[in-house]
């Protein structure tokens, strides 16, 4: 349902913003310290778990297939999760409590400031191919990522909040920020390692077209890559010495399924064994024996961005023109119609699974009249064929989407059946999500935009809201209120998780009332999964980095 552009920067924060809520923090000699359940094995050693069973595996199926494993240029959602299968990040986030876990790191301390962070890595930590594990990685990895050479799609995030990375010693990092960065542990520090020793020769201009992250990929994590076949599958073995405990799985497959009618049938002949399903699908897959279907409240938003760059057009300058396109909307039904009850109603643009989630002060419920009433009021009459004009132009506008999400196809059709009853036409610019990403969120070039975007862990929303974001993040209308751009700024900057959460409503509160974009549903998380798999426990978070997977019990070996 998401498009892959939203974790492309800094400012656009979401993909993985997460919230830093530090577990078992002590205040200690002027700092805070955190330790957490570093490993199941003392130091971090190789374990040496219960043996899988030959032959076991654990098949996931998806309707889309990663562009590439390599974390240093992971832009989508899907490949964001699937390469945590192979890669680690000195944090991880607990898929229940979002609170963020020691993975290469044991332990990390912060400053007085909260400018500094310190890490103290595992010990005895092999990467796939033997060699040993250590700080410079770390380093190695942080420095590409910052370098415009490499163009990384998280070299702005990095850039505008990192001012530098350094190793004292082979089991140490330390982070300074610019400044003081709420969703930095949740966020920055969750990012995949990469190792030195095999990338260190190679050009940072050349990286991008490596095969490194697709042919090969040599991680820290629970699987190793063992075969890519495009557009069919991807195949991962089981990394024996994972410094936690190795999988109880030998092999892990990531099935591409053509549709989600294959991808039904896979899960009812058991050659798949769980999957994100479609909403419209969740029925279906509710009737099949030994299925269990879990619908989570998640953190994507669906909504309608406004053009407000002058120069583009002046059309939605008036906010009479974008409360009225929202009060056309029966939002409550469209749930049912186009998300089989699977979604909720954005009340807001905070998204249900948030902690900072709560309704707006200005909540929008149909109402056909007003909507006619506001538009009379900025000036555009209704003429005889219902069509309203304005100094003889007609209130006419280009809703922009990728057709190939049967959702999104859907809800724009509503979307342009219902302005046409307030007597807004609408054109229709349906394409493939490869050319609206390249040729409109890429060049801000539209009058209104549908899509998703998926917030997130951590509430900050400076991405899409901010001023700041205009051009390298995704605040593609141009939207600018200096009073939510101050709100975001504290917001990001407080420690406290209270505070965050009145100063993310103040800024929702203001968004809601000015309607710089429409906010209209939050599809829930829908998953199958067969009753076979044990321990396979499910969350918005999990979905997002694939924590613990390696513990999930496999279905019995077929004879």
């Amino acid at each position: 349902m998401s498009g892959p552009a939203y974790t492309l920067f800094r400012r656009l924060v979401p993909l993985l913003c997460l919230v830093l809520v530090i577990s078992g923090c002590s205040v200690t000699g002027g700092s805070q310290t955190t330790q957490g359940d570093a490993s199941p094995q003392p130091g971090g050693s190789p374990a040496t778990g219960q043996q899988p069973v030959p032959g076991s595996r654990i098949t996931e199926g998806g309707l889309i297939e990663p562009r590439t494993l390599n974390p240093i240029f992971v832009a989508d959602p899907v490949s964001e999760e699937i390469s945590h299968l192979v890669f680690n990040g000195l944090v991880y986030v607990d898929p229940k409590s979002g609170e963020p876990q020691p993975d290469l790191a044991q332990s990390w301390e912060v400053s007085d400031d909260r400018l500094t962070y310190t890490f103290h890595l595992r010990d005895s930590i092999l990467w796939h191919d033997g060699q040993p594990f250590a700080a410079n990685d770390v380093v190695f990895t942080y420095q590409l990522m910052m370098n415009n050479r490499v163009r990384s799609p998280r070299f702005s995030r990095l850039v505008e909040r990192v001012h530098g990375v350094g190793a004292p010693d082979r089991s140490t990092v330390t982070f300074t920020l610019i400044h003081p960065d709420a969703t930095f542990l949740t966020d920055l520090a969750t990012f995949g390692i990469v190792p030195e020793h095999l990338l260190s020769t190679i050009l940072p201009e050349e990286l991008v077209t490596d095969p490194f992250g697709i042919s090969s990929a040599v991680g820290t994590g629970p699987f190793t890559l063992r075969q890519w076949v495009r557009g069919d599958r991807i195949l991962f073995q089981r990394n024996s010495k994972y410094f936690k405990d190795p999988a109880k799985v030998e092999s892990y497959v990531y099935r591409v399924m053509p549709s989600t009618k294959e991808l039904l049938a896979g899960l009812k002949d058991e050659s798949i064994d769980w999957g994100a399903i479609d909403p419209a699908s969740v029925d279906e897959a509710k009737k099949v024996s030994g299925i269990r279907v879990e619908s989570l409240p998640g953190y994507e938003m669906s909504y309608v961005s406004l053009q407000l760059d002058p120069a583009k057009t002046r059309l939605f300058q008036d906010v009479r023109i974008r409360k009225a396109l929202m009060l056309a909307l029966d939002r409550k039904q469209a749930v049912t119609d186009i998300w089989h009850g699977q979604a909720k109603v954005a009340d807001g643009t905070q998204p249900p699974a948030s902690f900072a989630h709560a309704p707006s002060k200005t909540v929008y419920q149909q109402n056909l009249e007003q909507a006619k009433s506001l538009l009379d009021e900025a000036g555009w009459k209704a003429e005889a064929d219902g069509i309203r004009m304005k100094d003889g132009q007609a209130l006419r506008f280009t809703l922009s989407t990728n057709s190939d999400d049967p959702e999104r196809k859907e809800t724009a059709e509503w979307l342009i059946k219902s302005w046409s009853a307030i007597g807004v036409y609408v054109d229709r610019d349906f394409q493939k999500w490869s050319t609206i990403r390249e040729e409109t969120i890429r060049t801000r070039d539209f009058d209104a935009l549908l899509l998703g975007y998926r917030w997130g862990i951590d509430p900050d929303q400076t991405a899409v809201w901010s001023s700041d974001s205009f051009f390298d993040a995704f605040n593609l209308n141009h939207y600018s209120n200096e009073q939510v751009d101050q709100l975001l700024d504290k917001a990001v900057a407080s420690g406290d998780t209270e505070e965050r959460k009145q100063l993310y409503a103040e800024a929702q509160d203001t968004v809601m009332d000015e309607l710089p974009s429409l906010p209209l549903f939050f599809p829930n998380e829908t998953v199958a999964i067969s009753k076979k798999l044990t321990n396979a426990q499910v969350t918005a978070i999990f979905m997002r980095n694939r924590a613990n997977i390696e513990q999930w019990n496999p279905p019995p070996v077929k004879k």
